[in-house]
């Protein structure tokens, strides 16, 4: 299974790579513009988001992050507890400010702007992913943070809504997956929004 889901990793990873910036700067707008109309989104106060990677061209949350802010609702990003092998959350005030490269060089808070807070305080989360299926279930990075944080998070707060963000390619009919693995509730594209039975 995980030769296979490397595989699959690495496909879709040289796929998104394809896209120019200009590509994904559009895109990354128009999933924008559905997310920000989810009703899920409009009702929470505070949301977890993922801070994207440029030079990954995963879709762009910088804008979504901001926006989020000047609209009042709390925000938290990701910090890496690399010991630990688990991602924590903090509060995010000033994107502007509050950012610097952490693990796997991604924008993090900088330990003096860290506001710890936990993932189940939020009323949804934005998940990313490299792969999501017509299942809702998502291919992750490989290091399965966030699958541990999700199992978790299923556990405590069940009702919790998952919301993947992805370019319409990154979505296929099938991706492999395990009875450990918790499904997304909504996948937006820069196309659609797609809503998993669960």
């Amino acid at each position: 299974m995980s030769n296979e889901k490397k595989v699959i990793r690495q496909k879709f990873k040289s796929l998104r790579m394809r896209l120019s910036k200009e590509e994904v700067v559009i895109k990354s707008a128009q999933i924008k513009k559905s997310l920000f109309e989810l009703p899920e989104f409009a009702r929470s106060k505070t949301i977890v988001f993922y801070v994207a990677k440029q030079v990954s061209r995963e879709v762009e949350t910088e804008e979504m992050i901001k926006e989020s802010l000047k609209m009042g609702k709390r925000v938290l990003v990701p910090v890496v507890d690399n010991a630990a092998r688990k991602i924590l959350f903090s509060e995010l005030r000033d994107y502007d400010s509050e950012l610097a490269p952490g693990a796997f060089d991604i924008l993090e808070p900088k330990p003096s702007c860290r506001r710890l807070v936990p993932a189940s305080e939020s009323d949804l989360i934005i998940v990313p992913g490299v792969a999501f299926d017509m299942g809702g279930h998502r291919l992750g990075y490989g290091g399965a943070y966030y699958d541990r944080l999700l199992r978790e998070l299923a556990s405590v707060k069940p009702s919790l809504p998952l919301v993947g963000l992805a370019y319409e390619p990154q979505v296929v009919e099938k991706l492999p997956n395990t009875s450990r693995d918790v499904p997304i509730n909504i996948l937006v594209t820069e196309k659609r929004v797609l809503r998993f039975k669960l």
